[in-house]
């Protein structure tokens, strides 16, 4: 008889476990889903990285993380807006930049753009390829010559040295991650920015700043 009872109270307590558990992970999911509800902007956190173009201090309260690619026209229009921004921000704000590539020949502007990088020339040739994205951009054949000779026409750039780091395979592992985080965090276009983490899923520099604004208590 004791045995039984011992036997009951241990599948009494086995219940009450499992239905504690379970009741807390119902919970959970519960409230997870109520806060996705309340708010269209998902906090996505991991989106920085360390090997990422990156502009500003890395301890700064508000980070900005912009997926764009070189060949699209809507990140050109913008890019003068986010370069002003980025002055005005100076000290205050980390901007870091991230690719998709959408078109032909994004895939080439963005090795031209990291084996720039590797002599200090991102934002250089990054304005170099928007200001005449007309002339290499929007072509179903390979721009990558003159996409090349735009880069190479920066001052104190070493033509051997961009060559060379033009191959690098790090270039395309770094699109291949970056497009599926991207897509995983919920980009579907470019321009896509990103405010310490909670993306702004409409085109809307407006918003962008508000949000800066919003995040170093301004």
């Amino acid at each position: 008889m004791k045995r039984e009872i011992k036997y009951l109270l241990g599948v009494l307590i086995g219940v009450a476990v499992i239905s504690f558990v379970g009741f807390k992970f119902f919970l959970q999911d519960t409230v997870q889903k109520k806060v996705s509800e309340v708010s269209n902007y998902p906090m996505i956190s991991n989106l920085v990285t360390a090997d990422s173009f990156s502009y500003g201090p890395a301890d700064a309260k508000v980070t900005v993380i912009e997926f764009f690619d070189p060949e699209c026209e809507s990140c050109a229009a913008v890019s003068p807006y986010i370069k002003n921004e980025m002055k005005h921000y100076e000290g205050k704000v980390r901007w870091i930049f991230r690719y998709i590539p959408y078109h032909f020949n994004s895939k080439l502007a963005i090795a031209a753009l990291e084996s720039a990088r590797k002599q200090n020339l991102y934002l250089e040739a990054m304005d170099l390829l928007f200001k005449h994205q007309s002339g290499w951009g929007e072509k179903q054949v390979s721009t990558g010559d003159e996409i090349n000779k735009l880069v190479l026409s920066l001052p104190k750039i070493n033509k051997k040295k961009y060559l060379e780091d033009l191959g690098n395979p790090e270039i395309q592992t770094m699109i291949n991650r970056d497009e599926a985080e991207g897509k995983q965090a919920g980009v579907k276009g470019t321009p896509t920015f990103f405010v310490n983490g909670v993306i702004i899923d409409e085109l809307n520099l407006d918003t962008l700043i508000s949000r800066i604004n919003s995040g170093l208590g301004l």
